[in-house]
């Protein structure tokens, strides 16, 4: 699709990028990183229009290819830019991702949006969906002029100074900030099912169910802080078991089952007979008998292995993991994120959790969430650029074998996983839910997005993986090697 309609007029034509300044090829400012990602992509955009990609389908693909990549590279590293340079309290009001699908609810679907916003205004239709790429079109012009206004004044800036962001530069940011909300609601909002409001209700009842079940097991001494604080993946299958027993142990709730089916969480429904029967069994043990059925619960040891157990303790526990698991499987996404937000709840005093990384602190921060309404325009003064003295983890992906014109001919030292808390490239948070993956070629710390290329490198026997920065330096050296055999 995009490889037919590349020459078409629907795509911005870019002048030839000037190589970067001396003060910026050395810089790990967001700028400077921010200038490099721009120039890269500026550089895709005059080879995708040099030709015409209906007779070189390959070659377009291909360049289509990395262009998406360093669209979400430069996204990347613009949600950096503003998230230091534009106070929490006056950006755009992003609520709405409550009711997003989870892998939609982040800024890491900025490229991909980007990418769907110059399809758009190109004339195609997102997946085949005449009516609503057509309401949509108008926003996707409007963001991609947005887009040109506010990388041009970046390019700008970085020719300036990388270390500050005038508060003109500040403004720009926020009204960026403000129109790609907006563009991001419509387009998500037209394009996916989104939660409904009885849905989302019934999320937080459930979660408000576990983070109680938890907060008391803690107590109990049937979990540990060390556990909430490391992110147990026991903790995954004991919470939501130690759940429904808590929840028929009460006498009213969300696990209610004297009331209509249709009123229970969706998550429940298909094992209410089950759950009567198991919750008549439960009322005729004694507190030992329920506190040793949490144990096996939390621990997933069977009763049966302990000679002193009733028979009773064995059934119930096998049902009541077998419900639980299923409503694991069933609805695994909301699960995890019912089982975050849990995490997030169940801290220790001294910890707190900002984003999803979890940090010592002797106070919490509090970030405000406001409306559009809070927009103020030139309230910001000069903002001082994030220090390029940084951890390992968060330094730009550079290596000074890439520098060199042949590949690494030994495996590097790996960055160890203690070190890393965001994606080396795209600068996205680790979870329990975003892995961690190290780059065969220079050792350092991504995410699975960010390491989606392989290749057998001079010290692998097989393909392994690569972070796209070394992939595309791999693919130029293998080039360039390629062209010297054949002449």
């Amino acid at each position: 699709m995009r490889c037919c309609m590349w020459n078409c007029g629907g795509f911005l034509s870019f002048p030839a990028p000037k190589p970067p300044p001396p003060h910026l090829q050395e810089s790990d400012y967001p700028l400077a990183r921010f200038y490099h990602f721009d120039n890269e992509l500026r550089k895709i955009h005059r080879e995708l229009d040099s030709f015409d990609g209906r007779k070189e389908q390959e070659r377009c693909q291909k360049l289509i290819e990395k262009l998406r990549r360093y669209q979400s590279h430069v996204m990347s590293v613009l949600w950096v830019i503003v998230r230091a340079a534009v106070p929490e309290e006056t950006r755009a009001c992003r609520q709405y991702r409550e009711k997003f699908p989870e892998e939609l609810a982040g800024d890491h679907m900025s490229g991909p949006l980007w990418f769907g916003a110059e399809c758009l205004a190109a004339g195609s239709s997102v997946l085949n969906r005449e009516d609503q790429s057509d309401e949509l079109r108008p926003h996707a012009r409007h963001i991609n002029k947005v887009m040109e206004t506010v990388r041009s004044k970046l390019r700008k800036q970085c020719l300036r100074d990388v270390s500050t962001y005038p508060e003109e530069l500040v403004d720009t940011l926020r009204w960026f900030d403000y129109n790609w909300a907006e563009f991001e609601f419509s387009y998500v909002s037209r394009m996916c099912t989104v939660i409904t409001p009885e849905q989302l209700y019934n999320q937080h009842l459930v979660t408000v169910l576990f983070s109680e079940t938890t907060e008391l097991a803690i107590k109990e001494n049937l979990i540990t802080e060390d556990q909430m604080m490391s992110y147990d993946p026991q903790l995954m299958l004991a919470i939501p078991r130690l759940s429904i027993l808590r929840g028929l142990q009460q006498s009213d709730g969300i696990l209610d089952l004297n009331t209509e089916i249709s009123k229970l969480p969706e998550y429940f429904r298909p094992h209410v007979t089950i759950l009567k029967d198991v919750k008549k069994l439960l009322q005729g043990l004694t507190p030992e008998n329920v506190y040793s059925l949490k144990r096996c619960l939390t621990a997933s040891i069977d009763p049966k292995e302990e000679d002193t157990a009733p028979d009773i303790l064995h059934c119930l526990y096998l049902t009541i993991s077998s419900i639980a698991d299923k409503m694991i499987s069933n609805h695994a996404k909301d699960l995890r994120l019912m089982l975050q937000s849990t995490f997030k709840m169940n801290q220790p005093p001294h910890i707190i959790t900002k984003g999803d990384v979890i940090t010592s602190s002797s106070k919490h921060d509090d970030l405000g969430i406001t409306s559009m309404d809070c927009l103020e325009p030139g309230s910001s003064s000069h903002v001082a650029a994030p220090s390029a003295h940084r951890t390992p983890s968060e330094q730009r992906c550079t290596n000074d074998s890439r520098l060199s014109n042949r590949l690494r001919e030994e495996a590097p030292v790996w960055v160890p996983d203690c070190e890393a808390s965001q994606c080396t490239l795209c600068n996205d948070t680790f979870t329990i839910i975003k892995r961690k993956h190290h780059c065969r070629y220079c050792g350092k710390i991504f995410c699975y997005s960010c390491t989606t290329n392989s290749g057998v490198l001079p010290f692998t026997k097989s393909p392994v993986r690569m972070c796209d920065t070394c992939y595309d330096h791999y693919t130029s050296i293998s080039q360039q090697e390629g062209s010297s055999r054949t002449s």
